[in-house]
């Protein structure tokens, strides 16, 4: 190897470590409470030096260099707790968590929504939208263009400009399985086709942001994970049972995604006795009241059985045991420690413990419980802002929001 190339490779593990260092520092901050650069709280170089392992010049290096990038913000020092200098002012540092934004999108068939947050999630807008998307006779451009103005609004809202030059990550749930690449990988579905239209890179190519999508059900179980029922359970089943049924499968810890995406997709449902098919409990109710000669949504059978309606009650009885099938089929295959229903219909009173009252029949234990979602509508979009804040939190180096 010739000195140059020596000296090269040198450099490049120099810089390794220092990004290593950097990161060590500003993952530790971030997760501190307090610290949201408002004058409140923050953190001396000690410590640092005790959290990361760092001497006391590399931290306060680093921080300068995350000063620089605009992560950090060094607070009015007060009287030293460092010791090492009597009387000399302790740097304090605080992460500052409106450096820039994410964007969370829940790109349903029915409903778009777009939350904007800042870097510790917490919700600065959120825009809403109800659509008719109808994937025989929409037009695959108003799909996206319905979606994008979504997001433009709420980063408007949040920002000032729809532009969001903050904007450091946004991520979109679909209701179809996404691959690697962003796209759904499988064809000869008309309904995948149309619910992801490559939205990620319509974003991505409008704004020039960094754009991710991912399946609906998989961002709603990052959400359970994250701040609903399935935190700190290793092992859980997310159930996305709106219009269509589909799973997030949690196992140990880590989301499976498999080769293209496909891992929770249900289109197995057609082959299993009782079930039949991939439709949601919001569909399944509306269709049984249609067929027993009335009308309504599933939230109007929820809300007659809850008044003591006797053919609201057996109809969602009879959802109930179709969802119990469902959740024996991926019980079955994923052993879970725990299943969560996502949904309206899930919170409906009664409505789980039906469910878990059915499984003896099929399972033997111990059964894992069933429970109800207590994130309501907006499950995807918080898994969407997860997924984001994750890939900003991965790759925040080259994010620096202050070399943008």
């Amino acid at each position: 190897m010739t000195r140059d190339g020596a000296v090269t490779r040198e450099a490049s593990v120099t810089r390794r470590l220092r990004d290593d260092n950097a990161l060590a520092v500003l993952h530790h901050v971030w997760d501190l409470p307090g610290t949201a650069g408002d004058g409140s709280g923050g953190v001396t170089g000690s410590d640092l030096m005790a959290a990361t392992g760092l001497s006391r010049a590399t931290v306060h290096d680093v921080c300068d260099e995350l000063i620089d990038r605009g992560w950090l913000r060094e607070l009015a020092n007060g009287r030293s707790a460092e010791g090492y200098v009597k009387g000399r002012p302790a740097r304090r540092y605080a992460f500052d968590a409106l450096a820039g934004v994410v964007v969370g999108v829940d790109a349903g068939q029915h409903r778009i929504s777009a939350r904007v947050a800042d870097l510790r999630g917490q919700a600065l807008a959120d825009v809403a939208v109800r659509v008719d998307h109808d994937p025989d006779r929409t037009p695959v451009a108003d799909r996206v263009e319905a979606v994008v103005r979504t997001v433009e609004a709420a980063v408007q809202e949040a920002t000032g400009s729809a532009r969001g030059p903050g904007v450091l990550a946004v991520a979109v749930g679909v209701p179809a399985p996404v691959g690697p690449s962003g796209t759904t990988e499988f064809s000869g579905n008309p309904y995948w086709e149309f619910a992801n239209p490559d939205l990620a890179g319509a974003l991505a190519r409008r704004h020039g942001w960094r754009v991710l999508a991912d399946n609906d059900a998989n961002l709603a179980a990052l959400a359970e994970s994250w701040q609903g029922s399935g935190t700190g359970v290793r092992h859980q089943v997310t159930l996305l049972a709106g219009e269509r049924i589909g799973a997030g499968v949690v196992e140990d810890g880590r989301l499976l995604r498999g080769a293209r995406g496909g891992v929770g997709e249900m289109r197995y449902l057609d082959l299993v006795e009782g079930v039949g098919s991939s439709d949601g409990l919001g569909k399944v109710l509306r269709d049984l009241r249609r067929a027993a000669g009335g009308t309504g949504a599933a939230e109007d059978v929820v809300a007659a059985a809850d008044a003591g309606e006797e053919l609201a009650g057996a109809l969602l009885d009879t959802a109930a045991e179709r969802l119990t099938r469902v959740v024996v089929t991926l019980v079955s295959l994923f052993d879970p420690d725990r299943v969560v229903v996502a949904g309206g219909v899930a919170s409906a009173t009664g409505f789980v413990e039906r469910v878990n009252a059915g499984l003896p029949r099929f399972l033997d234990p111990p059964r894992p419980p069933v429970v109800a979602s207590t994130l309501g509508r907006d499950v995807v979009v918080l898994g969407a802002l997860r997924r984001a804040l994750d890939e900003v939190r991965a790759d925040a180096l080259a994010l620096s929001p202050g070399r943008a």
